[in-house]
This record gives structure tokens, C-alpha cells and sequence, in this order.
């Protein structure tokens, strides 16, 4: 998610009370990240662009795409069944279907709240 160093055109100086820069040198700490990159995600949020998330949230993410893509799978395998024939509807078991239901649920709430984390961030703490 880093930018290439390259892409940056312009350096921008920010003052800031010594309590406050060892708050914010803290909170970069804290979360792992160097402070430029907090920066630009806070000036990212307050013009709008899209969220940047934090490595963390991007192995989150990435972790619920991935349980996401194994479940329609067998969802597609399912509905090929279905169609072929080789599945009947009294095989199909209700208990099985409602934890598929269960677990798209769990993978999409995870998401949205990766989203939403990443988009409230509060750094400066």
C-alpha cells in the first residue's frame, strides 16, 4: 500500500506542540507505521480519497477474501449439482445451508469491519 517514494512531489512541514509530536511518534509506534504514511492517510480522509488500510487490516482483509472465494466455491458446486442432476433437493441438508448462510454473514460483517476501522481510524490517541 506504501507509495513509491517517486510518486511524492512535495514536502509539506507541519508544526506541531512537543506533546503532540511525541503523541503522534507514540501512535505510529503503536500501530507500526512510519508517521509520513499516518499523515497522508489523514489528509487522504479529510479530501476524501479512498481508504488506505494498515498491513494488519490488509492480512484481515485479505484473510476474509480468501474464506470468501473457498465458500463460493462450494457454492458453485452446489448449484452445478443442482443443475446436473446428480443433486437432489431432499440431499440438500437445512443445517448445512444455514451455516453456509452463518459464515458468509460472519465473512461479510469481518469486512465491513475492516472497512469501517480503517475509515475511523483514530491516530492521534
Amino acid at each position: 500500500m506504501t507509495r513509491p517514494r517517486h510518486d511524492m512531489s512535495e514536502v509539506t512541514r507541519v508544526r506541531l506542540a512537543a506533546d503532540e509530536r511525541e503523541a503522534f511518534a507514540a501512535a505510529a509506534k503503536r500501530l507500526g507505521e512510519s508517521r509520513s504514511n499516518l499523515l497522508r492517510r489523514a489528509v487522504r480522509e479529510i479530501i476524501g480519497r479512498p481508504a488506505d488500510l494498515l498491513e494488519k487490516e490488509l492480512a484481515g482483509l485479505d484473510e476474509a477474501v480468501y474464506q470468501l472465494r473457498a465458500v463460493g466455491r462450494n457454492l458453485n458446486q452446489i448449484t452445478r449439482a443442482m443443475h446436473l442432476g446428480e443433486l437432489k433437493e431432499g440431499q440438500l441438508n437445512a443445517a448445512l445451508l444455514e451455516e453456509l448462510k452463518q459464515t458468509v454473514e460472519q465473512l461479510a460483517n469481518r469486512t465491513d469491519e475492516l472497512v469501517e476501522k480503517s475509515r475511523l481510524r483514530r491516530v492521534f490517541r
